[in-house]
Formats: C-alpha cells, sequence, structure tokens
C-alpha cells in the first residue's frame, strides 16, 4: 500500500472491511422477533401459560416485555421488526399495546409455526420468553413443543424449540443474537450460539416455581441486552446444520410414536422413538411442526 493517495488507501481498507463482515451485518437491520410465554419473567404455571385466571395477566406481561425488546431493537437502529407470538394458540400477544412500530404475526397453524415469515432479508433474530428443552432438571415449564414430546436430536445433538427455531434461522443465513428466558434455557442456547446475549430473567425452583426478577427489571434488562447484543452481532454466526438432516423423536408414550411413524419417509427406531432424514432444514423444521400436531 506503500505510495498509494490517501484516498486509494482509504478506499482499500474500506473495501477489505466489507470483505470481512459477515453477509448479515451487511444487510439492513430489519429483525425478527419469536415469543413464547414460559419465560417471562413473573409466570410460573401452566394456569398462567393458558386460558384461566391469570392468563389475561400474564398476556400483558408477555408483551410488555416483547415491546421492551422491540424498543431497544428501534433504538439500536433498527430499520424494521417483525414479531412472531408463539406461544400455544399464538394469539397471547396482546395487539392493541404493541410497539405500534412493529408487525405482529399471529394465528395458527402456520407452515414455519414458531418461526413464521422469517426469510433471508432479516439481519437479526431475538427470542423473548423462551425456555429449556423437555427432560431439563431445575427449569421453569421445561418442554419442546407439547408434552407428548421427550426429547428431539437435529444430526444427533439434542436441541429444544430454541435449537429448532434457531437451525431454521441459520438455514437462510441469520444468527440468533438474543435469548431471555429462564437460566436453564439460556444456559442451554450457548452451548449451540457461541457469544449470544442472554438474560436469564428467572432460576427455578422445581418446575413450578422460580425465583424471579420483577416485570420492570426484566424490561430493563432485556432492552440493555438487545441493545449489546444488536452492537456485536457481525460476531455471532448463524447456526447452520450439515444436509441432510437427521431428526430423531423420542415421544413419551409409544402411541404418539405410532402416530409419528406415519409420516412417509419416517422409520420407526424404537418403541417411542421415529427418526426422519430431511434433504435441509426447512423440511426438518416442517416435519418438528407435523410431530407436534401428532402428539398433542
Amino acid at each position: 500500500m506503500r505510495g498509494l493517495p490517501t484516498a486509494v488507501m482509504a478506499g482499500a481498507m474500506a473495501m477489505g472491511a466489507v470483505l470481512h463482515t459477515p453477509a448479515w451485518a451487511q444487510r439492513p437491520l430489519k429483525v425478527y422477533i419469536s415469543s413464547d410465554m414460559e419465560g417471562i419473567a413473573g409466570i410460573v404455571s401452566m394456569e398462567q401459560t393458558g386460558p384461566g385466571p391469570d392468563y389475561e395477566w400474564a398476556r400483558h406481561l408477555m408483551t410488555a416485555e416483547v415491546n421492551a425488546a422491540v424498543g431497544a431493537a428501534f433504538d439500536a437502529g433498527a430499520s424494521e421488526v417483525v414479531v412472531n407470538d408463539a406461544h400455544g394458540s399464538h394469539t397471547n400477544i396482546k395487539a392493541d399495546e404493541l410497539d405500534a412500530r412493529a408487525t405482529l404475526i399471529t394465528g395458527t397453524p402456520t407452515p414455519r409455526g414458531m418461526m413464521e415469515g422469517i426469510d433471508s432479508s432479516f439481519g437479526a433474530v431475538l427470542f423473548v420468553g423462551f425456555h429449556a428443552r423437555a427432560g431439563t432438571a431445575a427449569a421453569i415449564i421445561d418442554h419442546t413443543y407439547t408434552l407428548g414430546i421427550n426429547d428431539v436430536k437435529l444430526n444427533g445433538q439434542e436441541v429444544g424449540e430454541y435449537g429448532l427455531n434457531a437451525a431454521l434461522a441459520g438455514y437462510y443465513g441469520v444468527p440468533v443474537v438474543f435469548m431471555s428466558g429462564d437460566r436453564a434455557g439460556t444456559e442451554q442456547i450457548r452451548t449451540l450460539v457461541p457469544g449470544i446475549e442472554t438474560v436469564a430473567v428467572k432460576d427455578a425452583i422445581t418446575r413450578f416455581a422460580a425465583h424471579t426478577m420483577t416485570p420492570q427489571a426484566a424490561r430493563t434488562a432485556i432492552a440493555a441486552g438487545v441493545h449489546t447484543a444488536l452492537a456485536r452481532r457481525a460476531g455471532i454466526q448463524p447456526v447452520r446444520m450439515t444436509a441432510p438432516i437427521t431428526e430423531e423423536f423420542e415421544l413419551s408414550n409409544s402411541g404418539y410414536a405410532d402416530n409419528v411413524a406415519m409420516i412417509p419417509g419416517s422409520r420407526r427406531t424404537g418403541g417411542r422413538t421415529v427418526t426422519y432424514v430431511a434433504p435441509d432444514m426447512v423440511a426438518a423444521y416442517r416435519v418438528s411442526r407435523l410431530v407436534a400436531m401428532l402428539t398433542h
């Protein structure tokens, strides 16, 4: 570079920076938020996460934590924020309380469930209110989709909902840069997504009891975490699964395995286990959604 005009040197340096910046960090900062409910601060029981006396209150808490993430994303320079209501009926977020700058995906069924609408136009994914996979000790309402699924593996690696969702985002080259939820869940995703920013809003005492942040404190922590995550998104890699992808489902009983084994192309590998080989993560994810429907 010696002897080159300053303007040429500056241009070459800028070009080098672009070449070393990953593709997702070069896109406009369009942010995708998938929100569940079991990992929201203050929520500890299934009476809160489904129809019951505390459900309306839980919907408010969920919406407020999502709003904390939406606001932080826009503060960090997001050009657009899309929110997917990913819990249960997918009709939990109070649309009239959602930050008006965001748009909302709501309702079920959809082909991509908790990640409906994800594509390669996004620059980052945020998970709000997520939880640990089924069978986790010291986790709040641990499960993977339904109580009929004991375990899911992708290419031999145990994953929960967080892992299936992160792998689908990774198929489109989009990294999951942030997750909030119970401590067990946030620890699990860090083994799958090195460098991810996490906020643990509660620590499980038992499956239905926790030591939790107040909702107000959780929202503040989530906003700070999202801002930090988006600022360093270039250093967080998308989760990419090598195709073809082998999915292994361990069901809670043999009857559910009977159902899942009827999926064309599946193979019964045990009394409660069924394996499916998918050509890519889109197909693998759709099969996982079908398994959820067959074990509900």
